[in-house]
């Protein structure tokens, strides 16, 4: 029986947005309100990181092209952590006046 390609997207696509919240959550927890500055830093870091990604053993060419497309999914998930905290962030604002005595 031949895979899915939709259900093997959409499952992919899942877990993209599971492993983003976990990570927008960590530093939403661990930061509250002022998480949006740690987080930027660790995604400059980890985009500045992957693009001296080789992978060895392979064709110079089909190297290049692995890594470039592993980047572009990281971008995208870094971007999606962002997107993600940004609106917890906005949450932990709103409740922040109503926690004060």
């Amino acid at each position: 029986m031949a895979e899915d390609p939709l259900k093997n997207r959409a499952e992919m696509i899942a877990t993209q947005y599971m492993v983003a919240n976990l990570y927008a959550s960590m530093f939403g927890e661990r930061f509250g309100v002022n998480a949006l500055e740690p987080c930027k830093q660790f995604s400059d870091s980890l985009r500045e990181h992957v693009q001296s990604w080789t992978i060895p053993g392979l064709d110079p060419a089909l190297s290049d092209h692995l890594a470039g497309e592993m980047q572009d999914s990281i971008h995208f998930q870094l971007s999606l952590i962002e997107e993600l905290l940004q609106a917890k962030v906005t949450a932990y604002r709103e409740l922040q006046p109503q926690q004060k005595p």
